[in-house]
């Protein structure tokens, strides 16, 4: 004869604390299994040469399971790939979680010998520049308060350093830290406050009772009356395009002489001696000097003309635009008697 069982208050709770403690288990041997998958990884590249893929893979594998062995291994591949600031953390943090005596060792001989090693960079901040709400960036992430003014262990590299407040103008630079040994600072500025246009204000609006204010006259003025060309500025406008065009003439004239003559000293360079082609280079010598009286004439004319514009626009002014007036008046001699004619024109 089967009798139920029956579980006493104790025995029930043991179990379900048996059971809470394989529920908490399973969830941990997996992640286990993945951060072996990755160690495994980041050791096979590490083999093959590819350092800085075998250091992001140990760097995944301890953020899913943080092991002294892995931070150690993280370590040695920062170092291969030139990065002693990140190599020492990995080293100083796997000896916070190291239990094995050679790993202990291991990892404190690697921060031992590293710490003088390493590259520094400070960033200043004087009492002048901290303004309100002042935000400083390291390579566009945010750079604690607390790392302000104090020498920070760092991988080598170029830093872009960049800050901003509100109410100011933002600013950056760029620094260029040394793989091993560097102390580089950087000061902070003064941060330029922005200067804010103010609209002007607008005028009250005037009640129903605000009489209106009359608008002052304003005299206009009649518009000047631009004097009219005389005649002799006519013509000396005329005599002005003429020396132009002769001026032309003459150039062209004596570009031509210069070209024949040159031709006719190709054909027979010398005049005391037979030339085969003296018939053809003595007319190209007669053109050329035809060309060249042309050019001197021509010349002449251009500058006859520029001398007659210049005299009639200098002795013919424009009419004024005010009237004219006359005057006449007696005049009386001893000898003789008259009128005298007086006005402008």
């Amino acid at each position: 004869m089967h009798h139920p069982l029956t579980l006493r208050p104790t025995s029930l709770s043991i179990a379900v604390t048996s059971a809470a403690l394989l529920l908490a288990i399973a969830p941990a041997r997996a992640q286990s299994a993945e951060a072996e998958a990755l160690f495994n990884d980041a050791s096979r590249l590490m083999a093959e040469g590819k350092i800085a893929e075998a250091c992001e893979a140990f760097e995944a594998s301890n953020r899913i399971e943080s092991r002294a062995g892995t931070l150690i291994r993280l370590g040695e591949c920062r170092e291969l790939n030139h990065q002693l600031a990140s190599a020492w953390s990995a080293y100083k943090d796997a000896l916070t979680r190291v239990r094995d005596v050679h790993k202990r060792d291991l990892a404190r001989g690697k921060v031992m010998a590293l710490e003088p090693r390493l590259s520094y960079l400070t960033v200043l901040v004087s009492d002048e520049a901290r303004v309100d709400g002042l935000a400083l960036t390291r390579n566009g992430r945010p750079l604690d308060p607390g790392l302000w003014n104090r020498a920070a262990p760092i991988d080598g590299g170029a830093y872009v350093i960049g800050g901003r407040a509100p109410g100011h103008e933002e600013w950056s630079t760029t620094v260029t830290v040394p793989p091993e040994g560097g102390k580089i600072s950087v000061e902070v500025p003064k941060f330029k406050e922005i200067i804010k246009l103010v609209a002007p204000a607008e005028p009250p609006p005037q009640g129903p009772s605000a009489a209106p204010v009359a608008a002052t006259p304003v005299e206009e003025l009649p518009p000047a009356r631009p004097g009219r060309l005389t005649t002799r500025r006519m013509i000396a406008i005329g005599a002005a395009g003429a020396s132009v065009a002769a001026l032309g003439a003459g150039f062209v004239l004596g570009l031509q002489a210069r070209s024949r003559r040159s031709d006719a000293y190709a054909l027979c360079p010398d005049p005391a001696t037979a030339c085969a082609d003296a018939d053809r280079a003595n007319a190209l010598a007669r053109t050329s000097h035809a060309r060249a009286l042309g050019a001197d004439i021509s010349f002449g004319a251009a500058a006859a003309a520029a001398i007659t514009a210049s005299v009639l626009w200098l002795s013919g002014p424009p009419e004024s635009a005010s009237p004219r007036h006359v005057s006449i008046a007696p005049a009386l001699s001893a000898h003789q008697a008259g009128l005298v004619i007086t006005g402008g024109f």
